[in-house]
């Protein structure tokens, strides 16, 4: 889980007053009056996403009672956050999640969602068609998959990560969870750069990558130098559209292993939250060209909330930009070069947008051995 930033106390009154005392009100009206207030003075994308937030505290309000009961009420609650379409909204209770939002951008997922297993396998294959080593895994297994794989042909590298977490207390777990796993998701990385020492050329694979946690120090591994990588600017109570100042992201070099040569970087709308740090870092780089379809266009950390009756929320509370002050929300971090894989493709073993990739890579590796 991408965390975040400190919150501000600032309030300046615009909305409508619609909630009403908490003292007065039941368990379940008050976890409804926190639910909507939350969101009134958090929720980063309410224009963006064309949904009127008073409309729904009208719409759905007169259905809560004193004996309304919790699952009703996260039906409720689903009911009014739904056409926000936002990855970042969930609703859970302890380790149960019992709503997760879904972007419109998810065709990558959709495409392939039962033939993941298969599309992989292709996509390892083409590698070793093309003269690369068998793909060597690192890292835990989840959902039968492991941190990373790392395949090499001579000069050109493979490297594909998975996912931006090493295990998935990491991603769901506490804050200290999370820090002990970016240490082991660090580790794990500097394993398989280090895999990859003396190739000229790397492939870097996101493209079922949904995120996590990391994405700037990972690309720290990238750059001999400190540069800017976006902005964030923080959601602020008092009105829709009322923001901090947007604040730079540097990334910082790595002290681990780095890779400085040209960089082939394949994403997809599947790319999402902690891997679009990585994408959007990465993409300030000379060196750095993307291949694929544009990122998810899901980025701010997630704000959370415990309600009164147990039930914990969470949603988007930041607007990240270009460093030209691009807005990248329902966007995406866009391609150099877009390529799309489709199911007809997978048919005939064939992985376009790899194939693609390893052009371009092969093209610099073969200038690099002219240049020497």
């Amino acid at each position: 889980m991408k965390f975040p930033l400190t919150l501000l106390t600032l309030f300046v009154l615009r909305f409508p007053v619609f909630a009403q005392t908490p003292t007065l009100l039941s368990l379940p009206e008050q976890s409804f009056e926190q639910f909507w207030q939350t969101f009134r003075d958090n929720y980063a994308f309410f224009p963006l996403k064309q949904v009127n937030w008073e409309a729904s505290y009208r719409t759905f309000r007169p259905r809560i009672t004193a004996t309304t009961p919790t699952d009703t009420l996260v039906q409720v609650f689903r009911q009014m956050v739904e056409p926000l379409h936002d990855g970042h909204i969930t609703i859970s209770r302890g380790e149960a999640i019992l709503y997760k939002g879904e972007s419109t951008r998810n065709t990558f997922k959709q495409t392939f969602k039962t033939v993941q297993p298969e599309f992989w396998r292709v996509t390892y294959a083409q590698l070793q068609k093309a003269g690369f080593g068998p793909v060597k895994g690192i890292g835990p297994d989840f959902k039968g998959k492991q941190v990373l794989y790392t395949s090499q042909n001579g000069s050109v590298g493979y490297l594909h990560l998975t996912r931006s977490f090493a295990d998935i207390s990491g991603a769901i777990g506490t804050e200290a969870q999370e820090k002990k796993d970016q240490h082991k998701l660090e580790r794990l990385f500097s394993q398989a750069l280090k895999q990859l020492q003396g190739c000229q050329v790397l492939l870097l694979d996101l493209r079922d990558n949904g995120g996590g946690h990391s994405g700037y120090e990972l690309a720290g591994h990238f750059t001999q130098a400190r540069y800017l990588a976006n902005y964030k600017a923080l959601r602020r109570p008092g009105g829709y559209d009322l923001f901090t100042e947007p604040q730079p992201v540097y990334v910082t070099p790595a002290a681990g292993p780095q890779f400085t040569g040209p960089l082939v970087l394949l994403t997809s709308d599947q790319t999402a939250s902690a891997a679009e740090d990585l994408a959007i870092a990465l993409t300030q780089l000379p060196q750095v060209t993307q291949v694929g379809t544009a990122t998810k266009g899901m980025l701010s950390d997630m704000h959370s909330v415990h309600l009164p009756n147990g039930l914990d929320v969470t949603l988007s509370n930041q607007r990240y930009t270009t460093p030209e002050g691009k807005a990248l929300e329902d966007i995406g971090v866009q391609p150099d070069i877009v390529v799309e894989n489709t199911l007809a493709d997978l048919e005939k073993q064939h992985d376009a947008v790899l194939v693609r990739a390893l052009e371009l890579a092969l093209e610099e590796a073969r200038h690099k051995a002219q240049v020497k």
